[in-house]
């Protein structure tokens, strides 16, 4: 069964004009797509920074969403199409890696090294300080300018030193010397013993244990001081 419907020319023009009509409008207007940072960048052919820069001197037209940035086309285009005298410097082309350049220019190459010169010798850049040599040996008393201590006086400072802690016949030799008029090292430290006798520190702290070394305790004379380890100088000198 065919049902035939007759409408009039007039008519059809009339629904479908306004269709037409909104055809080209729709045309006119197409939807564009903002472009990131890293579109802008990788369009002409730079790095994000440089985009950024660009779009903080308003070289590129930009707009603000919340925290990103984001440029149109046709701000592209413009920034583009302006003239390089007027717009800020940058090169279009693509980024190359490290180390490479677009210089056709080519760089000499070193003349081979001779097999009989001889190789510098490499420089030490921190060398250790040789530590300083340790004197033990008596050496006379070198004149004094200021005021004599009385032989009282001196009596009460070895004293002091035997309450301290001093050893006995160290404080005899002290007043031995003294009384010959010589001076000279009368303990040392673990570190002091062990580069005389060229010794680590555990090689002198073996020879403490086995008593062929006193460690002896000083007490301190000030308040905040703390007591001191030394070794005899003339037990160092026996073992020499």
């Amino acid at each position: 069964m065919r049902i035939t419907i007759e409408i009039e020319d007039e008519e059809v023009r009339r629904v479908l004009a306004p269709l037409v009509q909104q055809a080209p409008a729709a045309q006119m207007q197409p939807l564009t797509r903002l472009l990131k940072v890293n579109e802008v960048a990788d369009r002409l052919g730079v790095g994000r920074n440089k985009v950024y820069e660009l779009l903080y001197k308003g070289e590129i037209q930009s707009l603000t969403i919340g925290r990103t940035r984001r440029v149109s086309p046709d701000a592209l285009a413009e920034f583009i199409a302006r003239p390089r005298e007027n717009a800020f410097d940058y090169d279009p082309r693509p980024p190359q890696p490290r180390g490479l350049s677009f210089s056709t220019a080519r760089t000499p190459a070193p003349p081979p090294r001779s097999s009989s010169a001889p190789t510098p010798a490499p420089t030490e850049r921190h060398r250790k300080k040789a530590p300083e040599a340790i004197d033990l040996s008596p050496k006379p008393v070198p004149p004094s300018s200021g005021l004599a201590m009385s032989d009282g006086e001196f009596e009460q400072v070895l004293a002091s030193m035997l309450e301290k802690g001093w050893p006995t016949d160290v404080i005899e030799q002290i007043r031995a010397d003294h009384i010959e008029g010589v001076q000279r090292v009368y303990v040392l430290t673990i570190n002091d013993a062990a580069t005389y006798l060229g010794l680590s520190r555990y090689g002198v702290e073996k020879l403490i244990n086995a008593g062929k070394l006193r460690l002896f305790t000083i007490a301190p004379t000030y308040r905040d001081e703390k007591p001191s380890k030394r070794i005899a100088a003339k037990d160092v000198l026996a073992l020499r």
